[in-house]
């Protein structure tokens, strides 16, 4: 289910509005005053504005996969005029560097940088993965604060299951969940002798775990994501509708792209696919006490 950044990008642009992804023309090259990009795929005889008005983005990558070096200031423009017979795009102003032969360029109905990437951002703040973290007993009294250690646990749903265990999690523990001036706090799995280790499955936000580590949020095209695509750009879509009402119904005006109430309906349908659901195990609400040395004593099953 690894995807990245730039990937889930793309697939939200086909839903929010009309996308194209063509390359520049590998014979006839770019003028030399960077006011205009030819495209072999969008030469035709039709009177068309199919690029007309909408954002241009460069990646940076060619069709055979070479990287192109380009200042960030060139990686966005707006096409102003498109000529169909040449299959020629004039951007709203000059790049400082034209785009190479042959690289990507993708047409976006919304901004990418100020629209498309913050509804993507707040999409994976809606879409939950399952994940058993390690927490470290913080006092015997008081309970274990578990938002120190994981600052993306905040909520006592996010917790699905304790076990005790040393090497990796073995036995059931009991435990209660309650918030504390903004931190969640786990407690009833501990008396006065502290476990070796405490094993917690939570459901944490897709931002939160990023190319394998714990991250604020993804930020480059080649960042990874352990999320499925469409549950993500389902999240993405209804965020945009919350965010740019007013862009996302000039695109579904036409009957083109979903409405609002149809990208609602889809996304509720995947999250009840990938999205959090209720613990299948049942597990002991009672505390038994075991002598151990010292005088403590440990919750056990036992």
């Amino acid at each position: 289910m690894s995807i990245t950044l730039e990937k889930l990008e793309q697939e939200v642009a086909q839903r929010v509005g009309p996308y194209w992804r063509f390359f520049t023309d590998r014979q006839v090259p770019n003028t030399a005053q960077f006011t205009f990009a030819n495209f072999p795929e969008l030469r035709t005889q039709i009177d068309s504005d199919l690029p007309t008005n909408l954002w241009m983005l460069r990646r940076g990558e060619t069709v055979d996969g070479t990287p192109v070096s380009m200042d960030v200031v060139d990686k966005q423009r707006t096409v102003d005029v498109y000529d169909p017979e040449q299959g020629r795009v004039f951007p709203d102003r000059p790049w400082g560097v034209p785009p190479s032969p042959g690289e990507w360029i993708e047409f976006h109905h919304l901004n990418p940088d100020q629209q498309l990437l913050p509804a993507v951002r707040a999409g994976l703040a809606r879409c939950f993965l399952p994940d058993t973290v390690q927490a470290q007993p913080t006092a015997p009294y008081g309970g274990i604060d578990l938002t120190v250690q994981f600052p993306w646990l905040t909520d006592p749903w996010q917790v699905a299951r304790v076990r005790y265990g040393w090497i990796g999690p073995y036995q059931d523990a009991p435990f209660d969940t309650y918030t504390r001036q903004g931190h969640l706090i786990l407690s009833g799995t501990h008396g006065m002798a502290l476990p070796m280790a405490v094993w917690v499955d939570t459901w944490r936000p897709a931002w939160s775990l990023v190319n394998g580590v714990d991250s604020d949020g993804p930020t480059e095209d080649d960042d990874v994501l352990e999320v499925p695509l469409s549950y993500a750009a389902a999240a993405a879509h209804i965020e945009a509708w919350h965010l740019f009402p007013d862009w996302m119904q000039e695109a579904a005006a036409g009957n083109l792209q979903p409405t609002r109430d149809q990208a609602a309906q889809e996304f509720s349908r995947l999250a009840q696919i990938y999205g959090p659901t209720r613990p299948r195990e049942i597990g002991f609400n009672t505390v038994v006490r075991v002598g151990v040395a010292g005088g403590g004593w440990v919750n056990s099953p036992w």
